[in-house]
């Protein structure tokens, strides 16, 4: 059956949940008052909608290979090759500038830091140079329906077959990652997807047909290498591109991590793992802070795109403006490696998904309210995966709990309208406190060392 996908959602008003929150403020464990340790009824039903991971991720329709084992011991294997790298161009926490060969997905994505990027990089991610966010982390990365801060991927799949060529990660050529894929791992993928042309074999008396270096030319340019190869030949290495983003898939959906305190707490009530000051924080966020409007579901993530006012960053090499999903919507619909794609597994399926994109992309009037906006991001061990925000601009959760309490930043710093949802909250100082308490209780068990450690030592 097909995944249905809704795009529109449905929110009770905040002040609905302000109605439930009397006698929050800086109360202690033995006077949260009746029901479940002080929780009413009706907070209770919406504590237990947040219980994590309470449901499986679900099946990738796009991707046929997306629970295969080999594809994604493939996929574990790639994730960590380095030599898809091009040189570093700008020196940061990745290298100096000219050394190669120093960057793979798990540079910008730290197996120690739940596959989030805490380096020192003003906020910003650093590959072959700085990109223009923050890796977001990887852990539990099933559940989402779009991918990237701005959703510009509708699949992981999706997203993996285009990531090894972006500019500022690896900075490959999906003629580079064929000739390694070959070199390196022709066994494998073969066992998996189908046989390799020999001519990529450099020593082939017709190697000439597989350059060594090249992808497709930025609109405008002047024609390089690819456009110089025959059209089978260029699709030949699109598949290795498209079948290489769908190891990855396999691989990142081995990224599960669980048995945080709070499911503990939820699960088989142990109030030692769960103290009075992260049951109090939990009140707050099904209740005066309303964090579950946005923030819900097995990741606590609605999946959705709101522009929650995150002042622009000024470092140099941030963007001067980041309108988010506005400006890449449009992507969706001409990824040739997306759900609709002639690489997807069901595009009948991808038509579905994208439906309600492809009407949002017909006016940018239309598609205005998500000019600035960024995908909601699931707050499982979300103490463990600082910067925030899509640019890195909070270091701590204090100051993401901060942002959210002063209702943004102001208007002109930032591009695009504020949510509606984004008003002052007005929590005290220890209040601040305890829903900062509850979000690092959301901390659940390191990824599987089967998963996390590096194959390639």
């Amino acid at each position: 059956m097909h995944r249905e996908y809704k795009t529109k959602q449905t929110y009770k008003p905040i002040w609905a949940f302000l109605l439930i929150s009397v006698g929050v403020g800086g109360c202690g464990a033995d006077s949260l008052g009746g029901g479940t340790d002080g929780f009413s009824e009706q907070e209770w039903q919406l504590v237990r909608e947040l219980e994590p991971l309470s449901k499986p991720a679900p099946a990738s329709l796009f991707n046929e290979y997306w629970d295969n084992e080999d594809a994604a011991r493939l996929g574990h294997k790639l994730f960590f090759e380095k030599e898809f790298s091009a040189a570093i161009k700008v020196a940061g926490a990745s290298g100096a500038v000219g050394e190669t060969g120093k960057v793979s997905c798990a540079t910008c994505h730290d197996t120690a830091a739940y596959f989030a990027d805490p380096r020192g990089n003003c906020g910003l991610s650093h590959g072959t140079s700085y990109t223009s966010r923050n890796s977001p982390g990887l852990v539990n990365v099933a559940y989402y329906d779009w991918f990237n801060w701005d959703g510009r991927r509708d699949s992981l799949a999706a997203q993996g077959g285009g990531t090894l060529e972006t500019g500022t990660n690896g900075a490959s050529t999906r003629l580079q990652v064929a000739h390694i894929v070959y070199t390196k791992y022709r066994d494998e993928y073969e066992a998996l997807f189908g046989v390799l042309d020999p001519a990529l074999d450099k020593e082939a008396p017709d190697a000439a047909r597989f350059p060594p270096t090249g992808k497709p030319k930025a609109s405008g340019a002047m024609d390089g290498p690819w456009e110089g190869m025959a059209k089978g030949d260029r699709d030949a290495v699109s598949l290795i591109m498209a079948n290489v983003g769908n190891a990855f898939e396999a691989y990142e959906r081995k990224l599960v991590s669980d048995n945080s305190p709070f499911k503990r707490y939820l699960k088989n009530h142990e109030t030692k793992v769960f103290p009075a000051a992260a049951r109090r924080g939990l009140r707050l966020f099904v209740g005066k802070a309303a964090c579950n409007e946005c923030h819900r579901g097995p990741i606590l993530s609605d999946n959705g795109f709101h522009n929650i006012g995150v002042p622009q960053a000024v470092e140099a090499d941030s963007p001067r403006v980041d309108e988010g999903r506005f400006t890449t919507l449009p992507e969706l619909l001409t990824n040739s490696h997306g759900s609709t794609g002639i690489y997807s597994a069901d595009p009948e399926a991808g038509k579905q998904k994208l439906a309600e994109v492809t009407k949002l992309s017909e006016s940018e009037k239309v598609r205005e309210f998500l000019r600035g906006a960024f995908r909601t991001p699931g707050l499982l061990n979300v103490a463990k995966t600082g910067p925030y925000f899509h640019n890195g601009s909070a270091k701590s959760l204090r100051e993401v709990v901060e942002h959210y309490n002063s209702g943004g930043s102001a208007p002109g710093s930032f591009s695009g309208k504020l949510d509606a949802r984004i008003q002052p909250l007005r929590l005290s100082t220890e209040e601040i406190s305890d829903l900062v308490q509850f979000l690092m209780s959301l901390t659940g068990d390191p990824v599987d060392e089967e998963w996390a450690h590096d194959p390639l030592k």
